[in-house]
């Protein structure tokens, strides 16, 4: 969290999900409230840190079939965090920024990095600015409308946009999730698809309980989703359809595209929908 105690001038009132996240994936960037929340948080889940770097590493994957099974060019990540590439040194392999994987695809991809944390804004804008076709908002993502009409977005809609919401859902309420969801379905251009991982509560019901309390002492909203709730979040009904393999542990998804990994131990699911009428 921040405030602004006088024009120009933000100051760090306690601990931020991107902060803590990147503690536990062996970053850099974060501080004494965001180390205390997060060793609260090891203290109930030690595997928390690989679910991090599981879900990291299923965004790379997400962005590559979408650009090159689906051929879309123009991606937004939604609550992106702090971007890999300033991590510092990260826990395992480095997963490459959206951009960088779109690129391997496309000569000329676009990409939009929007989040509601000031730091987060500012490291993503110092890390685009080498980046042609690249842009960064400061929003909260929940003011959906706002964000649909920013510049920025708003110039998207000609093509189809891939929308990349890796662990934002469980932040927020369900009345917030379904809106945000359900706006973006009926907005985004055909051919569009919609990314997401989202935490579950079904395996370990009393740790995850545990985290949600912990990070509500923190003033932070955290809501783990069972599989049934998950999936009526992302409603795919036509034109939207679920892509194979469905909605599946993210430790698991995209297997073809990388060593098969045991998901027994994986608290989040992962899914890909797309919106039927085919890239431009």
């Amino acid at each position: 969290m921040t405030e602004q105690t006088q024009p120009g001038v933000r100051v760090l009132t306690g601990p931020s999900v991107a902060r803590v996240y990147n503690y536990l994936d062996g970053g850099v960037d974060h501080y004494q409230d965001d180390r205390v929340l997060a060793q609260k948080l090891l203290e109930v889940a030690p595997w928390w840190p690989q679910m991090v770097q599981t879900d990291s590493e299923y965004r790379a994957l997400a962005v590559d079939f979408i650009a090159r099974d689906l051929g879309v060019t123009q991606f937004v990540d939604l609550g992106c965090g702090l971007p890999p590439a300033l991590t510092g040194r990260r826990r395992g392999p480095r997963p490459e920024p959206v951009y960088e994987v779109a690129r391997r695809v496309h000569d000329a991809p676009r990409v939009v990095y929007v989040d509601n944390d000031w730091m987060v804004h500012a490291h993503a804008k110092f890390m685009l600015d080498k980046y042609r076709g690249t842009a960064a908002i400061e929003a909260d993502i929940r003011e959906i409308d706002q964000l649909l009409a920013h510049p920025d977005i708003a110039c998207l809609r000609g093509a189809p946009i891939a929308w990349l919401l890796h662990d934002l859902l469980p932040w927020w309420d369900d009345e917030a999730a379904h809106r945000v969801i359900t706006t973006l379905r009926e907005w985004s251009p055909p051919g569009s698809a919609i990314a997401i991982t989202h935490v579950t509560d079904e395996r370990i019901p009393e740790a995850m309980q545990e985290l949600a309390d912990r990070y509500a002492a923190a003033g932070i909203h955290y809501q783990p989703r069972s599989l049934r709730e998950i999936a009526d979040l992302l409603d795919p009904k036509a034109p939207w359809e679920l892509l194979a393999p469905g909605i599946v542990p993210t430790s698991q998804w995209g297997v073809t595209r990388r060593p098969v990994v045991d998901g027994s131990r994986g608290q989040s699911y992962a899914a890909v929908i797309n919106r039927a009428g085919g890239a431009a």
